[in-house]
């Protein structure tokens, strides 16, 4: 079975199990060239001079190319697609971002120079001999202090959170908490091929991306060229998590390059350029003020927040700090007014961008430690005080204060599902026991939610083939999600036709319209709805082909396992027979296509439990169970939803837990640069999630589904940290809590 709701296999696993997964790496070029970075060592620095003879002069170079050389052959800087004004009018504020800087270096592993040589290891050995004067400028590398402000932007009500704050029984702050920065690590890092064909004037650019319709229009301006110019492909991705989803100097480079050598140019990321050049998450820096009545109830948020855009604005970057911040402040609870001001900073170091979540997990940690201390300071059981002021299914649909509408959701009973699956009222028995053995344990519960986002831009097309099978093209971009599965187990169950027959095509800027890409959680939203209605239409041509062939008027044609029939009698043609038909008879094909229709914004919603063991002596934590009731509406493949909640709390947890990004403060020197320092969880760090459905039908759009990608993530920050604080007695414990933070809180507690 591969109806909607069947947890079926994902077809592609064959493929990337057996070897048979198709990279950038895998794809060959006759007469490839290969290109190196010389990167800078220097966190904020003016360039001098560029030596670059020697490189040039060593055998096989095929040429080494400078910030100058690119201006001088008329590229332009990286466009940033989400720019920023503030909220008093001044325009945002943006440093010109080349693919190679010609005067000033702005964080340690930019780019400074290529070698592009017959061989990698040629062009590494020549990078090494390109000289390069610098002279040290100052550094800013804090969050918190740069004087640095790309925008300074504000909404809300000002003057409600005001007299709310000034007429309320009780208010609770906090301040300094810090979210701190990611450096995402996907599994394949980034690869580039790039190619140009003289006759044609035409670029190709082989690529990882989540949706190559936005890489070709930003790479265009970079080369200063048309998008018609631009040929872009994506095949297989290996993972991303957003930070393939954006554009890099290389990838204009490689291209550049390509022209002016006359072959393909390739260029791989060893994986310490990748801690050093790909775009961090994260890197947050806030102070939150809550009002409350006499019972609790909340009255008003206030968030003042400093999100660091690193050294330059990348394409998404100021929108993750600033409307993404925002979208999801009002969080699952009745807030009734709602004040927000960021600030977007620059500091010298990676320039930051999207990842999963993309602001919704900083805003939601921030709100959740707020919560808890305001149940400190007032006395106030924790569990009551959130339940008290979650937003009622009776108020659905909900006007946020942040001018976002939830249109549905039961918010009280996933987190009270959350809370019986857990076990929360055995907690304390479970407590002794680990006190009777010198150890200490904690629980936390939070609720979180996401307002789905991700860019409408979608046209699906489904179509038969002459060959026996229905290919479908969509705009959108897998990189683990299992869209291969997802979108032909859709298609399979409308058709009615084994899902082996379906083939889905994504990643072809030539052969596919358009495409919003996949990013916000919204390839079921936004692609599935499409595609969906692509099929429909496909059926509806079909019963016109079909009344053709057999002879009858269309409107006594109906459709089902996987042919057109004549009603009332035995007179069938096949799917798949009538494509072969009108492919010999040299007639259109059989095929429909849509454009996206409807709201794109979903609101799925969960509560997550962790529940947690210290040990005093050495500060390890051990994670004893984990709990999330979801709210993701109706699930196409339980298996693959279900895989993307599992992953979005283990990256929420490893963010909070072992994963710490630091930068010598001094000289901006990445001092985790390298897997011996930075720590992502292991396998044998996390249980095996207890996973709890608590699913409402949404009305936003057909097919009754919310966005699942990031669900997880959002929530998976505060339930670890706080129940560590419930552990250790301490509420001043700031992410990630390694050994040595929680021992030496442990000591101060």
């Amino acid at each position: 079975m591969t109806g909607i709701g069947v947890s079926a296999p994902r077809v592609e696993d064959f493929r990337f199990l057996t070897g048979q997964g198709r990279y950038v790496e895998d794809i060959s070029q006759d007469g490839a060239a290969h290109a190196a970075m010389v990167r800078s060592p220097f966190a904020h620095a003016r360039i001098l001079s560029i030596d670059t003879a020697e490189a040039a002069a060593m055998p096989g170079v095929l040429a080494v190319l400078t910030g100058k050389d690119l201006l001088a052959a008329g590229l332009k800087p990286l466009p940033v697609a989400t720019p920023q004004d503030s909220s008093d009018g001044a325009p945002f504020r943006n440093p010109d971002r080349y693919a190679l800087p010609a005067e000033t270096v702005r964080f340690v592993g930019e780019a400074v120079a290529m070698v592009v040589a017959e061989s990698e290891d040629t062009a590494r050995d020549a990078a090494e001999l390109v000289d390069i004067d610098y002279e040290d400028l100052p550094v800013e590398g804090d969050t918190a202090t740069t004087p640095h402000v790309a925008f300074d932007w504000h909404t809300g009500d000002e003057a409600a959170v005001a007299a709310a704050m000034a007429d309320a029984a009780h208010t609770v702050s906090i301040e300094g908490v810090v979210n701190s920065r990611v450096i995402v690590s996907p599994i394949e890092t980034r690869s580039y091929v790039g190619r140009y064909d003289a006759a044609a004037d035409r670029f190709t650019l082989y690529t990882q991306s989540q949706g190559v319709h936005f890489l070709r229009r930003v790479i265009a301006q970079s080369l200063d060229v048309a998008e018609s110019a631009l040929h872009v492909l994506t095949e297989d991705v290996g993972g991303s998590f957003a930070t393939k989803l954006m554009n890099y100097p290389e990838q204009t480079l490689v291209l550049h390059a390509a022209r002016l050598v006359g072959r393909p140019v390739r260029w791989v990321s060893s994986r310490g350029e990748a801690f050093l050049s790909d775009a961090h998450g994260r890197d947050q820096v806030s102070r939150a003020d809550l009002a409350l009545d006499a019972d609790g109830k909340i009255l008003a948020l206030r968030i003042e927040s400093r999100g660091s855009l690193g050294a330059y604005a990348s394409a998404l970057g100021p929108s993750i700090s600033g409307k993404g911040f925002a979208k999801v402040a009002g969080h699952s609870y009745a807030i009734p007014a709602l004040s927000l001001r960021v600030e977007g900073v620059y500091t010298n170091t990676a320039p930051t961008d999207a990842y999963r979540g993309a602001g919704k997990p900083e805003v939601i940690y921030l709100v959740e430690r707020l919560m808890e201390k305001a149940a400190r300071d007032l006395g106030m059981d924790r569990v009551d005080l959130r339940r008290r002021n979650l937003v009622p299914e009776s108020a659905m649909p909900y006007p946020a204060a942040n001018g976002c509408t939830y249109d549905s959701g039961n918010f009280e009973h996933t987190f009270d599902l959350a809370l019986r699956e857990a076990d929360w009222t055995g907690f304390e028995t479970r407590r002794a026991m680990s006190e009777a053995a010198g150890k200490k344990r904690g629980i936390a519960i939070c609720p979180g939610l996401h307002v789905t986002g991700g860019t409408p831009n979608e046209a699906s097309e489904v179509l038969v083939t002459a060959d026996g099978a229905v290919l479908v093209k969509t705009g959108v971009q897998a990189s683990g999600q299992g869209h291969e599965t997802a979108f032909a187990q859709l298609v399979s169950a409308r058709l009615e036709i084994p899902i082996d027959r379906v083939k889905v095509l994504e990643g072809d800027s030539d052969r596919i319209g358009k495409g919003g890409g996949t990013g916000g959680s919204s390839s079921l939203p936004i692609a599935a709805t499409t595609i969906d209605r692509a099929t429909a239409a496909l059926i509806d041509t079909g019963k016109e082909q079909a009344a053709e062939v057999l002879e009858a008027a269309a409107a006594d044609i109906a459709y089902g396992k996987g042919g057109f029939t004549v009603v009332g009698t035995d007179r069938r043609i096949g799917l798949f027979e009538l494509a072969k038909s009108l492919a010999e008879r040299d007639l259109p094909g059989c095929a429909g296509g849509a454009d996206f229709q409807g709201d794109h914004q979903t609101v799925p919603h969960s509560a997550q439990v962790c529940e947690v063991e210290v040990d005093p002596e050495t500060g390890r934590v051990t994670i004893e169970k984990y709990t999330s009731a979801d709210d993701i509406g109706i699930q196409l493949n339980p298996m693959i939803a279900q895989g993307q909640i599992h992953g979005g709390i283990a990256q929420g947890i490893g963010q909070a837990w072992t994963e710490n990004c630091v930068y010598d403060p001094d000289g901006g020197q990445l001092l985790s640069g390298s897997f011996m320092d930075y720590g992502l969880p292991r396998a044998d760090d996390l249980p095996f999630f207890t996973l709890a459905d608590g699913s409402v039908s949404t009305e936003a759009n057909h097919l009754g589904m919310k966005g699942v990608g990031e669900l997880g993530t959002n929530g998976g920050l505060a339930p670890f940290i706080l129940a560590v604080c419930d552990a250790i007695g301490s509420g001043d414990l700031q992410m990630p809590a390694t050994p040595e933070r929680v021992w030496r809180a442990l000591q101060k507690a």
